[in-house]
């Protein structure tokens, strides 16, 4: 192995690698002679490099001389973010990371092994290896000696654009280049943004060494398949450290950054395509002197031995949750230091942080044995066996009070990989009627549009926009009641009245406060179906989670988050968590929202798989909540809170190979999966109430109302039908007109006695 010793230095002229080319002539290294060559050859490089260098000096003039043209680039300049790298250039130790739940306890702990997909390297331990000088070759050969922008290789990628219409063959990124944006993340073709990243990678020049600037190239390189990083690359593709591969392996990995899905090894075509370009890498290799002619030989005829792919892996499987709050460390980090995922990604890994969640162990136990009980999930497993794939599920559970995630599960039975669909995350399905309380309901109460006595008619409608005469909206159980409360629609799940109350809050209004909610559709622009759960793009149980967590607390949102805060290796604060927090609804709306919801479980759609909950002494723990079925029952919900944990449930199938509608039997899981939880983890709260605010009265109202409600007289209260219900102290929606319906019956007057005069007269002729 050749043990050249590399600069750690900025480079010196005499030092350069046209320099060691030109040197190079003497030792016969290189194909041909630098200086074999025809007069006429020489003439035509030679014009070639004025034309080149005239119009790169042509398009700078333009640029900077046409009209303001030359604030602009001082102002691109001047807003160019600086790079923040430190915490990758102060060590070459790598460092494990823990991640530690609420009660302080490792969950997880993350580096090597336990991270498969980007182990980072330091340069030191892959310098003999010819990694470098592969990538050197193939992305940018006068690496060693520009000072972060190659004005030569720019001029011919202009030269290329312009003979080709505008698209270059090449890029004109330096390796420097590159590695700005690998640690930016920015990637954006403009012109603000090229001038800053030229800018940025002469400074970066200005901080680093060559060495240096490398050794995070190859850290932060994408390398295919979710691997970043020659290390990561040699273990997985090579089953080897990179400190191990021969030159050919180099030449093989520092082809794949240009196009990672197109170079795939794990793809036959890819394979292919990645052996293809290996070539090229080699022969550039051997065209700048890089290896000999004997080296170059042995590569081009060594067989490159892939790594099988395991069908079990001894690498540790992160929980969900575990998985779910690294992913919500590495994107704050991004963003409040200005870098890429992908960097911010190798410090969480490879730093020693140490991570603090909110993950509640005893919730998340419960939560764990859930997922694992079978018949929660399959009532008749042999009605499954015929289906392509099993059912699914998502759940997360919210402290009420902190707004923390407690608990979170992504999937039915065991874990068995990394990064895998997090379904409580990531799968976005429609809500059916389980958001009809956060789009319909709660903004109707907020706008005074509404109160849970309101009387509303549940009759026919025709409320499709795009075909008037078609009957639309159709309740689930195709009949109509008549008159009904708010409270009873509510109950029974009635799309009728959904729709109409929709309505009253307008569709813009809607949905901003579901936006309000932590669920942004805005963009989707409003329409009826969305009043029954009708969404280009669904939702997801966290989404669902942070928005019933709302009502649960008093109508404040609290952005559900995972961890509390971060410390590096030498216990200073990396991160801490503020979760954006604010007023949605009001306390009287949530309060009346609630209430109306805890009939749901009652006497509603959730009544006969619904159980009490109560703590370990016996005590009731009140619990609201919402059913939601979509229409061809591929989805079910059940969404819902106590005064301690918000919790819900989406049951169904991934419906990856085709679209599995949920057995009959099955169709009450979401809501048997949430009380098996939500029994179970209340055992040690005490009693507590859902608390009635002092503005909320009750008020007595006749139940037969035509489309409206009336106060309750007494002939209603003879009658049966007086009913009492909340209302807010004050509000013009109170009843206030007594009942037209029941009224005193009229008593007829008394015969007089007779004296005997008329008598006869007075026979047949009622009241005389």
């Amino acid at each position: 192995m050749d043990n050249r010793q590399r600069t750690t230095k900025p480079v010196p002229p005499e030092k350069t690698a046209l320099a060691g080319e030109l040197r190079s002539t003497l030792k016969g290294k290189p194909t041909r002679s630098g200086f074999n060559r025809s007069a006429f050859r020489e003439i035509v490089g030679f014009l070639t490099d004025i034309v080149k260098i005239a119009v790169v000096l042509v398009l700078c003039l333009c640029f900077i001389l046409g009209g303001f043209g030359g604030g602009m680039l001082l102002g691109y300049v001047s807003t160019a973010e600086p790079l923040s790298i430190g915490d990758l250039t102060h060590t070459e130790d790598v460092q494990t990371s823990f991640v530690y739940d609420s009660e302080g306890n490792v969950i997880s702990k993350l580096v090597g092994s336990e991270n498969v997909d980007r182990i980072y390297v330091s340069f030191n331990e892959v310098k003999n290896t010819y990694i470098d000088e592969a990538i050197i070759a193939i992305e940018d050969e006068r690496f060693l000696s520009h000072s972060g922008i190659d004005v030569k290789r720019i001029g011919s990628a202009v030269l290329s654009a312009l003979a080709n219409g505008g698209t270059a063959t090449y890029g004109g990124s330096t390796i420097t280049q590159q590695t700005v944006k690998l640690i930016s993340g920015q990637d954006e073709h403009s012109t603000s943004r090229k001038v800053q990243e030229w800018y940025s990678a002469m400074a970066l020049e200005q901080d680093l060494t060559k060495d240096e600037i490398m050794e995070l190239y190859i850290n932060l390189a994408p390398m295919g398949n979710n691997y970043v990083g020659v290390q990561s690359a040699a273990q997985n593709y090579f089953g080897k450290n990179a400190s191990e591969l021969n030159i050919a392996e180099c030449a093989f990995l520092a082809g794949l950054p240009k196009s990672p899905s197109y170079y795939n090894p794990l793809r036959e075509s890819g394979r292919r395509n990645a052996l293809r370009r290996q070539r090229i890498v080699l022969s550039k290799m051997y065209e700048l002197g890089s290896i000999t002619k004997d080296e170059y030989d042995e590569a081009l005829n060594t067989e490159l031995v892939f790594k099988s792919r395991d069908t079990h892996s001894s690498t540790s499987i992160n929980s969900y949750f575990a998985e779910y709050a690294i992913q919500e460390v590495i994107n704050d980090l991004s963003e409040q230091r200005n870098i890429s995922t992908s960097l911010a990604a190798t410090l969480v890994y490879n730093r020693g942080y140490h991570i603090y969640t909110t993950l509640e162990p005893k919730v998340q136990a419960v939560l764990d044995e859930t997922v694992n009980t079978e018949n929660l999930f399959q009532k008749d497993p042999s009605l499954l066996v015929n289906l392509p794939e099993k059912p699914q599920a998502g759940i997360v559970v919210i402290n009420v009070q902190t707004g923390a995630i407690a608990g979170m599960q992504g999937g039915y039975g065991e874990k068995t990989v990394n990064l895998g669909l997090n379904r409580a995350v990531s799968a976005y399905r429609s809500p059916g009627s389980s958001i009809k309380p956060l789009i319909d309901y709660a903004p109707a109460l907020e706008l005074s549009k509404i109160a849970p006595g309101t009387i509303l008619v549940d009759e026919e409608k025709h409320e499709n926009p795009n075909n008037p005469s078609q009957v639309w909206p159709l309740n689930s159980d195709r009949s109509y009641a008549g008159s009904i409360t708010i409270r009873q629609a509510v109950a029974r799940s009635k799309n009728t009245i959904a729709v109409e109350v929709w309505k009253l809050v307008t569709g813009d209004t809607a949905l901003w406060f579901l936006s309000r909610l932590g669920i942004d559709r805005l963009s989707d622009g409003s329409y009826p179906a969305q009043a029954i759960g009708a969404f280009t793009v669904g939702m997801t149980p966290l989404e669902m989670a942070g928005a019933y967590n709302t009502l649960a607390r008093g109508g404040t949102y609290t952005e559900p988050y995972a961890y509390t805060k971060v410390l590096d290796s030498n216990a200073n604060v990396i991160l801490e968590c503020n979760p954006v927090t604010y007023q949605v609804f009001s306390q009287e709306t949530s309060f009346l929202m609630t209430d109306m919801l805890e009939d749901v479980i009652s006497y509603g759609t959730a009544s006969g798989n619904s159980q009490e909950i109560r703590n370990a002494d016996g005590d009731l723990i009140p619990a609201a909540g919402k059913t939601g079925t979509t229409d061809d029952n591929l989805d079910k919900w059940f969404c819902g809170y106590t005064p301690y944990y918000t919790c819900t449930v989406w049951y169904g199938y991934d419906n990856r190979l085709r679209q599995t509608v949920i057995p009959d039997v099955d169709r009450s899981n979401a809501i048997r999966i949430w009380f098996n939880i939500m029994t179970q983890i209340h055992d040690d709260c005490y009693d507590r109430t859902f608390e009635k605010p002092d503005t909320v009265v009750t008020v007595t109202y006749c139940g037969l109302g035509l489309g409206r409600s009336y106060y309750a007289t007494d002939y209603c209260i003879q009658s049966g039908t007086a009913y009492s219900d909340y209302y807010v102290k004050d509000s013009y929606l109170i009843p206030s007109d007594p009942c037209p319906i029941h009224t005193p019956t009229p008593t007829p007057p008394p015969e007089e006695e007779g004296n005997g005069e008329g008598g006869e007269g007075g026979e047949g002729t009622p009241g005389g």
